[in-house]
């Protein structure tokens, strides 16, 4: 279910509302006036009503989501395409749906809607999901997908030089090993620089599978990357969005391993801003091949296993940061950044964080916020 109207963890209705300055009242005559305006006949200006769509308890009628999406813009073919409330975020600022068809032409066109989105920012109160169901659904199409990837796209034309690829590839890993001088700020410019240069190979170069694979792996990288730095600079949308771009950009790659980062990149999202039980369920298929890294020493069972425990200890407290002695949501961001962004966290340290459940890895700060 989703949060109600009260929850700091807003449904997507409740950020398009409070982005107005509307109380439920005032938006429900907002709603009930165009709704008539477009022909759809009369209908109750109650504040209840939008309280009630906000709970997540009730769905409009189709009728007032063609309303409600005419007010921003939406075209109706989106809100048939992706359901309610999957196609709110489109209202609200950048998104990548997370419960849009998992297919080719919806990888490319997520990681293109994400591109673009990134030359500006965030509008201000745009959102990201927190529904129970979304999250589930996401995961269940990502896991049904993973077994059954699509067919990755091939174009005609004239294909990069592999030294281009190659050189994309050295780049990102060169790029991570920046973050560790360069603030999130400056980091985030190149990161999401290098995101659209790969995108725009994908749309426009030539390539078979085995070139398209490299291509789709870097850009899941390189989403995985730029949402990070985004959640690290509080724009939480853009982070979301470029981790579910991530997730289906890996699985057109057919390559789980940067699949896996994006799915423990949400699920550290998730928990860290007030959702630590839909971290356990994006985390819940991460030990299950094929999702397991092949790589020995690749960091990410422990860190997988390191964050469902801060999950589950977030879970219990009512206050995250009332106890020295135990995994904060704070640690968890150092953690998730020096594994991911620095490379610099062995698999061996993060385990024994993981088993004694506290303390974030020898050299980190424990006071350094990153969001």
């Amino acid at each position: 279910m989703c949060p109600t109207h009260k929850s700091p963890l807003a449904h997507p209705l409740s950020s398009l509302r409070r982005k107005e300055g509307l109380s439920h009242a005032a938006y429900a005559q907002l709603v009930a006036r165009k709704h008539a305006e477009l022909g759809f006949g009369t209908m109750a200006a109650r504040r209840e009503k939008i309280a009630r769509w906000e709970s997540g308890k009730v769905t409009p009628e189709l009728t007032a989501q063609f309303t409600i999406a005419r007010l921003y813009g939406v075209p109706r073919a989106e809100v048939l395409r992706l359901g309610w409330p999957h196609w709110l975020p489109v209202a609200g600022g950048p998104s990548v749906p997370l419960c849009a068809p998992w297919t080719a032409e919806e990888a490319l066109r997520s990681l293109r809607s994400l591109s673009r989105s990134l030359q500006a920012p965030a509008p201000d109160g745009a959102h990201f999901t927190v529904c129970a169901g979304s999250v589930d659904q996401l995961l269940t199409h990502w896991q049904e997908s993973t077994r059954t990837p699509p067919p990755p796209p091939e174009r005609e034309g004239r294909p990069p030089a592999d030294a281009t690829v190659t050189a994309l590839e050295t780049r990102h890993h060169q790029l991570r090993q920046l973050c560790r001088t360069e603030t999130p700020s400056t980091s985030r410019v190149l990161a999401d620089a290098e995101l659209r240069m790969v995108t725009e190979l994908l749309h426009t170069a030539c390539y078979g599978p085995e070139l398209g694979s490299r291509l789709l792996t870097a850009a899941a990288h390189a989403a995985c990357l730029s949402g990070l730095l985004a959640y690290e600079l509080g724009d939480q949308a853009h982070a979301q969005a470029a981790y579910v771009a991530a997730l289906r950009a890996g699985v057109l790659a057919r390559a789980h391993e940067p699949g896996l980062w994006a799915l423990v990149l949400l699920a550290a999202q998730q928990a860290t801003q007030g959702a630590p039980a839909n971290a356990l369920r994006l985390l819940a298929p991460a030990d299950q091949p094929p999702h397991v890294p092949a790589r020995d020493r690749s960091p990410l069972p422990a860190v997988v296993q390191v964050t469902r425990q801060a999950a589950r200890t977030l879970l219990e407290r009512a206050d995250p940061t009332s106890s020295d002695d135990e995994f904060t949501a704070a640690d968890l961001d150092i953690l998730i950044r020096h594994t991911f962004a620095y490379e610099a966290v062995p698999a061996a340290v993060i385990a024994s964080q993981a088993h004694r459940g506290h303390t974030p890895p020898s050299g980190i700060s424990s006071h350094e916020r990153l969001v």
